[in-house]
């Protein structure tokens, strides 16, 4: 069974490569907050989810790039929202990064890829 992307207590383990890295918002009260974009890898079908690295961590935020291997621990927090009094509730949910780590490529993935982007000639016979 594939741990990643699961739910426990309110935490959700994400792992999957870096798509973007928004800018980051500064608000009047001094908060600050960056969005990083994360595809899922491993899925039959990939999911796209907005972390978000809040206060002092929007420094750590903005050093990663696109394409970067990661694994988040993130918390999962949701809140109600209504316009109006007499209008239904709505209800967002974000995902807060609390933990990190860049995953590196194993040396078989940096070989194949390697391979990938260099493919063998064409065997014409001539040593060399």
């Amino acid at each position: 069974q594939n741990l990643t992307n699961h739910i426990r207590k309110m935490e959700l383990i994400i792992e999957g490569v870096i798509k973007r890295v928004n800018a980051p918002q500064e608000f009047p009260s001094g908060f600050r907050k960056c969005e990083i974009h994360i595809e899922t890898t491993g899925d039959q079908y990939p999911e796209t989810l907005a972390v978000e690295f809040l206060k002092d961590d929007v420094d750590e935020a903005i050093q990663l790039a696109p394409g970067q291997k990661v694994k988040m621990r993130c918390n999962v927090k949701g809140r109600e929202w209504r316009r109006e009094d007499t209008d239904p509730f709505k209800v967002f949910m974000s995902l807060s990064m609390w933990k990190y780590e860049v995953i590196n490529e194993s040396i078989k993935e940096q070989v194949m890829a390697k391979a990938a982007a260099n493919p063998v000639a064409k065997d014409d016979g001539m040593p060399f």
